[in-house]
């Protein structure tokens, strides 16, 4: 069995199916990391008969498109055959406090989130909260909403926010 979802191994998705995987699977599934879930969902005929990992919160600026939206419109493509629940790694929003932007990076689906924690942030997105923090660093930006286990936190940078979220889960299998 090969399941396809969200890397690298420090996503959420990479524990997700790893969970999924000892659970369900005796841990004798192969799991197939991607640098986006936009690259799995454009090249599904090449993984006919596999299985996708996605969250329900799912959420694509490129596609313009939501968990919700992907999954009525790929109907013909993938069938859902379960869901189940994990903790995700806590969500921490951290700010660089000598950051000369307001400028603050995260994944699609937690936008809207970093927005009602910093107010007059100027978002940016990534296909990853790993490559969120990975952006953030590499830009110098002022902040970053990622999972604490991304964070290697320096006397310049202080965590404002933390939470502490469940995930839906779906498997699908690819058509």
């Amino acid at each position: 069995m090969n399941i396809h979802t969200l890397g690298p191994c420090d996503t959420d998705s990479y524990a997700a199916a790893a969970d999924y995987n000892a659970r369900y699977q005796n841990n004798l599934a192969q799991i197939i990391c991607h640098e986006s879930f936009e690259e799995i969902l454009a090249n599904l005929a090449d993984f006919s008969k596999e299985y996708l990992i996605i969250p329900t919160a799912f959420k694509s600026n490129s596609l313009h498109a939501s968990w919700g939206d992907i999954h009525y419109t790929l109907l013909d493509q993938m069938n859902l055959l379960t869901s189940f629940i994990t903790k995700l790694d806590p969500l921490v929003v951290v700010k660089r406090l000598n950051a000369a932007n307001k400028i603050g990076y995260t994944h699609a689906a937690t936008a809207e989130l970093l927005k009602n924690t910093i107010k007059d942030v100027s978002v940016i997105t990534t296909p990853s909260k790993y490559l969120a923090y990975q952006a953030y660093q590499e830009n110098q930006a002022a902040y970053v909403l990622t999972n604490t286990k991304n964070i290697k936190l320096t006397t310049h940078e202080t965590v404002i926010k933390s939470f502490s979220p469940s995930m839906v889960w779906c498997l699908y299998q690819i058509n």
